[in-house]
């Protein structure tokens, strides 16, 4: 570990805990995957351990030169809203910082997945998953430009991640296809983006899971049982603020009610 990426870390872990935004990258940025996520690693060590992870999509003009179509980042805040998910949900964000609201569907791991010589069948990834739920991923970060800056950027700041709000089973997802996964988002009464897991990349849901389990068995790290596993964003990335609500339908799957507040500033 370089002493600019501890930096990045502390800087970034810092802004998080204290609820301040940051105007600036702190020192260089990353130039290479690796060097983000050893970024990513320090700063969870700062940060405790994570409820889960994050995936999200590379745009694909940057995929080959980066040598992925996905980036992950640890979930440090969950919010369970399994049962009465029509209640309005609050979710903090940075004031000053990035904040976007995506639509997603989340997993349940059933069982650990140890780092294997071997790839994961997907019959493998099908028997470790417990449940899938419908899901938003909240993104924020202390520093406003972060997802402008690159997959670098995003994945050396908790993979741009500030919460993960986990709603409803989907109980029959296993004999539907993705294009009857759907959802849309709304955002103070506008809607903003619709789609649904035929807008992940190749593989879909199952893609998302064999991406994490790869990649974290590359950091030494493997899915454990309990782990929740946000598969990627199915409408866009949709940027809000505090003040701002939103509402993402899935259907007959469901529907979540978020209200975005500003994360309490600590001295």
């Amino acid at each position: 570990m370089t002493a600019a990426a501890n930096e990045i870390a502390r800087t970034f872990a810092s802004a998080r805990k204290s609820g301040r935004s940051l105007q600036d990258f702190p020192v260089a940025q990353p130039t290479s995957l690796a060097e983000a996520y050893d970024v990513q690693e320090t700063q969870i060590r700062l940060s405790g351990a994570p409820e889960g992870w994050k995936v999200a999509a590379i745009k694909p003009e940057l995929r080959e030169q980066l040598g992925a179509a996905r980036l992950a980042g640890p979930i440090m805040k969950l919010v369970d809203a399994r049962t009465g998910a029509s209640n309005e949900i609050d979710v903090a964000v940075v004031s000053g910082g990035f904040a976007a609201v995506e639509a997603e569907f989340v997993l349940r791991i059933r069982k650990d997945l140890p780092i294997s010589k071997e790839f994961y069948s997907e019959a493998e990834l099908l028997q470790a998953i417990s449940s899938l739920h419908i899901g938003s991923e909240i993104a924020g970060s202390p520093l406003a430009s972060l997802s402008d800056r690159g997959p670098t950027a995003v994945i050396s700041d908790h993979g741009n991640n500030a919460a993960v709000v986990v709603g409803p089973e989907v109980t029959d997802w296993r004999d539907r296809t993705p294009e009857t996964l759907s959802s849309k988002t709304v955002i103070n009464g506008d809607m903003v983006g619709e789609g649904g897991a035929s807008r992940l990349p190749t593989g879909g849901i199952l893609g998302s899971l064999a991406f994490l389990v790869e990649n974290l068995a590359q950091r030494g790290r493997f899915l454990r049982a309990g782990d929740w596993v946000a598969t990627g964003a199915t409408t866009g990335v949709h940027k809000v603020k505090p003040g701002d609500k939103a509402r993402l339908s899935f259907g007959a799957d469901g529907e979540l009610a978020l209200n975005i507040i500003a994360q309490q500033i600590i001295d």
